[in-house]
């Protein structure tokens, strides 16, 4: 290109009167913008090319996604359980045919706690929260699914043994529609059903803690689309807390897992269901509460959910007792913030009397920056004991600061928590006190003034 420009240059120079020389100029120009548009246009390919690259790589990943989704029939699979679980890397090994699956992933969550009672004082350590083996795949066709889920003793028994959290196999009947038996949560508060690897705090609510339906043994049926999710289970118990007072209820199930099926707690039955309608956004964006700065759009979801059961008028509930309750959530998040709300009401009536309970939760939150959140929640709620024996009221504000190294596969979070109730101990339904959410139970009997509770906690979590 040089060299053509360096020619034009001269012949210019003596162009005057030689109509010879001139033409060679013209010529010469002619070729010169040839020579421009084909370096112009060897830009285009190039550009176009990459676009191309990019296109047809979507595509092939597109195609493995797909691939990946497809049973042993050719056909796509339920993939509605991602929605309550978050997926690491992990440990994979599948056969040649496609047919074996096995995922294995490891969750830990250490921390240190403070927490300071008025009249009780300063009490603080650390913990192991959880420790976690999540094993899942399929085996002799991908429309044969499995889970299996154990983690270290909540106490510590003799011999030592691991607790088994979920343990379920489920059969993909159509790429909606899935039929699960076995142990794994009914689904009914939304923060018991997302991973305790994406909550905001470093521990689910008070208030969740409380009015739950926890893994319990049964069959659901689960059903997706793209705007929908529906799931409804019977099991042997739904794990509830009922207070246990004079002139109440009286009822109180305690923790049904992993019992035989002639457990001592004789329920009936259970029974628990809940419809998700997702109003923006993907599923996948709806598994945390984390606003990432990378968000595209909006992500809505609304929830409800009811459960109940009852149990058999014979020891130890002779009082022919029976539990009903009902809750309803919205969640919304886009890139920057998000807000999520939810209620709950529950009745519980027996020959000894009623106890109405109730409890609402309010969370927010917002990026500092790529990798910095804080957020803020406050939970209200009661338990219907009666206040002469329990504190039965919860009114907790709690904030939050969070560093993610890696979204959530590894992160650390700084929690602090005030509570301006008293707080009674959860066991026996009484009241929202547990060491799970930071709490620990004021003075028994109630008496004095024991508002004031403090808590600050620390813990790093990694998933992989």
């Amino acid at each position: 290109m040089v060299r053509l420009a360096t020619i034009f240059t001269v012949f210019s120079l003596g162009a005057g009167g030689d109509a010879g020389v001139q033409a060679e100029i013209d010529a010469l120009r002619a070729d010169l913008r040839a020579f421009q548009r084909s370096q112009s246009q060897g830009t285009l390919d190039t550009e176009r090319a990459a676009e191309i690259r990019t296109i047809v790589k979507d595509a092939l990943a597109d195609a493995g996604t797909r691939t990946m989704m497809q049973d042993g029939r050719g056909q796509p699979s339920f993939q509605g359980d991602s929605f309550y679980r978050l997926d690491a890397t992990g440990t994979e090994i599948t056969s040649a045919d496609g047919n074996f699956r096995y995922h294995l992933n490891i969750q830990m969550q250490l921390r240190f706690i403070w927490n300071h009672r008025e009249e009780l004082g300063d009490t603080q350590g650390f913990e192991n929260r959880r420790l976690r083996f999540l094993m899942d795949g399929h085996a002799f066709g991908k429309e044969w699914r499995y889970m299996l889920q154990v983690s270290r003793p909540s106490v510590v028994p003799s011999p030592l043994v691991p607790d088994i959290e979920d343990a379920w196999v489920a059969r993909v009947l159509s790429p909606e529609l899935q039929l699960k038996m076995g142990q794994f949560r009914p689904c009914f508060t939304r923060e018991e059903g997302m991973s305790s690897a994406t909550t905001l705090f470093m521990e689910r609510s008070a208030l969740n803690n409380y009015f739950r339906a926890a893994r319990s043994r049964g069959i659901a049926l689960e059903w997706e689309t793209e705007h929908f999710m529906w799931r409804s289970g019977w099991f042997d118990g739904i794990t509830v807390r009922s207070p246990v007072t004079p002139d109440e209820a009286g009822y109180n199930t305690g923790n049904t897992v992993n019992l035989p099926w002639d457990n001592r707690l004789a329920i009936d039955w259970a029974f628990s269901s809940r419809f998700d309608w997702k109003l923006a956004g993907t599923w996948n964006e709806l598994r945390d509460y984390t606003p990432w700065l990378d968000m595209k759009g909006q992500a809505t979801n609304l929830g409800v959910a009811v459960d109940a059961e009852q149990a058999s008028p014979s020891a130890p509930f002779p009082s022919d007792p029976w539990m009903l309750e009902v809750t309803a959530d919205l969640m919304h998040k886009q890139a920057g913030w998000s807000i999520f709300a939810w209620g709950v009401f529950r009745r519980v009536q027996s020959d000894l009397g009623q106890s109405n309970q109730w409890g609402a939760l309010v969370q927010a939150s917002t990026m500092l920056a790529e990798r910095w959140e804080t957020g803020v929640r406050y939970s209200i709620g009661d338990t219907g004991a009666d206040s002469s024996d329990a504190y039965p009221m919860l009114s907790l504000l709690e904030l939050n600061l969070s560093y993610y190294f890696h979204k959530h596969l590894m992160k650390v979070q700084l929690d602090m928590g005030y509570s301006f109730e008293g707080l009674s101990t959860n066991r026996l339904g009484n009241g929202f006190a547990t060491s799970s959410a930071n709490l620990l139970p004021d003075v028994q009997p109630p008496g004095g003034d024991v508002s004031g509770q403090v808590y600050i906690g620390i813990q790093y979590q990694v998933l992989f």
